[in-house]
């Protein structure tokens, strides 16, 4: 498995706990993972380690799997899924910001 397609994976991970963050402490958005939610709202800390545990897993996943076939594909559509998420991301701070200056 690719180091620098884990790597993605993590850093992926961490921009969405931060922008997650964000975005529910300015009332922005609202945690569509009803698990998350409920992490979010009883603990910022769990909130956070599972955001960094799952990803760092990976890495031990991928060392424990090597190159089967199937695990490289979810690891693909991992990637595919945390994409998605980021655009989403940009989506609504785009869509905030301009609606904060008015445009």
């Amino acid at each position: 498995m690719s180091r620098t397609l884990i790597i993605f994976l993590c850093i992926a991970s961490l921009l969405d706990a931060g922008l997650t963050d964000i975005g529910l402490r300015m009332n922005l958005i609202g945690e569509a993972n009803p698990i998350m939610a409920f992490l979010y709202e009883h603990s910022y800390v769990a909130f956070y380690g599972i955001k960094i545990i799952l990803p760092l897993s990976l890495f031990f996943l991928a060392a424990k799997a090597g190159k089967r076939l199937l695990i490289q594909n979810l690891f693909r559509f991992s990637t595919i899924v945390y994409l998605g998420i980021l655009l989403l991301h940009a989506f609504w701070i785009s869509t905030s910001f301009s609606q904060s200056l008015n445009i």
